[in-house]
C-alpha cells in the first residue's frame, strides 16, 4: 500500500481528495499547511508527495514542501495540484522537480491513475536539472 502525504489547505478538498484515496486503497496522512507538511517529511516515510501550490495558510507554499520531499525522499512521487493553472507557477513546480503538475478540480480515477502510473515506473520522470 503506497503512503501518500496530502498537503492542502481546503478541509473540504482535503477532506473529499483523502477519502477518495483512502478508498483506492492508499495509506493517507493528511495535513492542512506546510508546517505540518515539513514535520511529516522530517519525520515519517512517504512514496507519494500531493501537494497544493502557493494557497497554503502559513510561511512558505507548496513549492517548499516539494523541494523538501525531493530532498528527503528523492525516490517520492511528487505531484503538484493547481487551482491557479498560470504557466509561471508550473515552471516553478518543475523546476522545483515536481513529477506532475495538475489544474484542479481533476477526477480521483485520473489522479489515481497517474499516482500508480509514476509508483509503477520510478525511473521515468518529468524532473529539470535545477539551476546551479
Amino acid at each position: 500500500m503506497a503512503r501518500v502525504l496530502l498537503a492542502e489547505d481546503d478541509n473540504a478538498v482535503r477532506d473529499v481528495l483523502r477519502a477518495a484515496l483512502e478508498r483506492c486503497g492508499f495509506d493517507v496522512v493528511a495535513v492542512a499547511g506546510v508546517r505540518d507538511a515539513l514535520r511529516c517529511i522530517a519525520t515519517e516515510s512517504f512514496d507519494v508527495l500531493l501537494s497544493e501550490n502557493l494557497h497554503m495558510p502559513h510561511a512558505g507554499d507548496g513549492f517548499t514542501v516539494v523541494r523538501a520531499m525531493r530532498h528527503t525522499h528523492p525516490d517520492a512521487v511528487t505531484i503538484v495540484l493547481s487551482g491557479y493553472p498560470e504557466i509561471e507557477e508550473a515552471f516553478a513546480a518543475i523546476r522545483s522537480q515536481a513529477d506532475e503538475v495538475l489544474v484542479k478540480p481533476i477526477g480521483i480515477a485520473s489522479l489515481r491513475e497517474i499516482i500508480n502510473k509514476r509508483l509503477a515506473a520510478p525511473d521515468f520522470t518529468a524532473r529539470c536539472p535545477r539551476k546551479p
